[in-house]
């Protein structure tokens, strides 16, 4: 089966991204300061590529397909409302943590069950979009 490229790229990229919400957590879990920067890129990133992406995703797995059985529909509607809510999440509660840093607090560190249920979250969503781009072009 041939793979469009933006999903290569998407699947790719949402590693990265990954990487980057794992520096901001990283950061102010050991009382580091994270750059505002770095949160708005990966945010910007993750909206500009990986949702758009999701949605168009969505829209096609929507539309009748012979090639996806309905199970596959299913999971993929559940891995997207997932990851909508992770990135809201990200988003909410990386703002709030740099708003917090400026005054001397860290939130990631000071409120580690919200830390741990948005990274459990977050793990949930990047591993289901990646085992549905192997399921789907991988066997």
């Amino acid at each position: 089966m041939h793979i469009p490229v933006f999903s290569i790229f998407s699947a790719v990229s949402e590693l990265f991204v990954t990487a980057g919400v794992v520096y901001i957590i990283r950061r102010n879990w050991t009382r580091r300061t994270f750059s505002l920067a770095v949160l708005l890129v990966v945010a910007l990133f993750e909206a500009c590529v990986n949702v758009a992406y999701m949605s168009r995703r969505a829209a096609q797995a929507a539309a009748p397909s012979p090639d996806l059985s309905q199970g596959m529909k299913i999971a993929f509607a559940a891995h997207g409302m997932l990851s909508l809510l992770a990135y809201i999440a990200f988003v909410i509660l990386g703002v709030l943590a740099y708003q917090e840093q400026r005054k001397g607090r860290f939130l990631f560190r000071e409120s580690p069950a919200i830390t741990w249920v948005f990274l459990i979250g977050w793990t949930i969503s990047v591993g289901s979009g990646e085992a549905l781009f192997a399921l789907r072009y991988l066997t």
